[in-house]
């Protein structure tokens, strides 16, 4: 066991103790919130989008403070920059503040369903701790 504090590099303890590169060594993703995506019905061709959601994909999330109607708006977009939504205006007060804050939001899809003529969509929000 000496070897691991005392080795010429510092072993295992200063491994476990070295930053990685862009994270701390014990940052984790935090959930935040499980909700739906609001506005999919006003999405242009969410009927040929739908195929290609799967769950567990990560989406992006941006915020809009400058929207006329919610000024604590964000929009969610697929990884190739398709918008899906937004974040409903009853979960975003909260996600907006730590957005505008500059800590780092992040969804991901948790499941689809079609509900006749609506793509319900359900995501998982998180903020990345580091």
């Amino acid at each position: 066991m000496k070897e691991l504090t005392t080795s010429e590099s510092g072993g295992l303890i200063r491994m476990l103790h070295e930053e990685l590169p862009g994270r701390k060594p014990y940052a984790s993703d935090l959930l935040l919130l499980s909700t739906i995506v609001a506005g999919t019905t006003h999405v242009v061709g969410i009927e040929e989008l739908e195929p290609f959601l799967r769950p567990g994909e990560r989406l992006e999330l941006v915020r809009i403070p400058d929207n006329p109607s919610d000024p604590n708006a964000i929009k969610i977009y697929t990884k190739d920059r398709v918008k899906l939504g937004y974040v409903p205006r009853k979960d975003n007060q909260i996600l907006a503040r730590l957005m505008d804050a500059g800590k780092l939001l992040y969804g991901t899809l948790r499941e689809k369903e079609w509900q006749q003529d609506w793509l319900r969509l359900g995501v998982d929000i998180y903020m990345t701790d580091d």
